[in-house]
């Protein structure tokens, strides 16, 4: 392993420069978010409401920048044959008003568009009514660069980077049932454009 991956961070900046050193090295990305779309994939007025929501001690200046950031995460990352990025959504979060609905039909487009034009990205959701299965103990990221493997864990405090072998395998053993509960690229992708149709209906009828 190199320093970058193995060294604790000291600082929030540590922290940040540490992951996004990761993420830029890392040949496959592998995303699992529970409760919200992904930052990944997030709009700029989706994330803003996001960090607000989870932070809203924040300042204003400080959730704009953050949202920037996370606006910008896919372009650095979804350079072609770079490396593959998978992230598996929870149906709930297709449904949760994060920033009111028409942020969330925005978001919902953004996806999709994503969805289309990223050749690297694979965007799966989890459908409601299942059973109790790993991913209900939180959001995190697996972060794949030859042999070195990593697992980003997120909690209402702040995030975790670990390259603990143990760490890794839970999150990755986690990260296969997901795989195996979702529906399938086509229909994820089927359920995504009916929910926003659906929310679009709503929101034009309610104004």
């Amino acid at each position: 392993m190199t320093t970058t991956w193995d060294s604790p961070p000291e600082t929030l900046g540590e922290h940040i420069a540490r992951l996004a050193a990761i993420e830029a090295g890392a040949d496959s990305v592998d995303v699992w978010q529970p409760m919200v779309i992904p930052g990944l994939l997030q709009s700029f007025t989706y994330a803003a409401a996001a960090i607000r929501g989870t932070v809203p001690a924040l300042p204003l200046e400080v959730v704009g920048e953050r949202a920037e950031e996370r606006r910008h995460r896919l372009d650095r990352l979804g350079r072609p044959g770079a490396r593959s990025i998978t992230a598996v959504i929870d149906e709930s979060a297709l449904h949760r008003p994060v920033g009111g609905y028409a942020a969330l039909v925005d978001q919902l487009e953004h996806v999709l568009a994503l969805a289309a034009l990223q050749p690297s990205l694979t965007v799966r959701v989890l459908p409601q009514g299942l059973e109790a299965h790993p991913g209900l103990a939180g959001a995190f990221t697996l972060y794949r660069a030859g042999r070195q493997r990593a697992v980003l864990m997120e909690s209402l405090t702040g995030s975790t980077i670990s390259t603990r072998p143990e760490d890794v395998a839970a999150y990755s053993g986690a990260w296969e049932r997901l795989l195996g509960l979702a529906l399938p690229e086509r229909e994820s992708v089927e359920l995504i454009e009916g929910t926003r149709e659906t929310l679009c209906r709503r929101w034009r009828t309610s104004r």
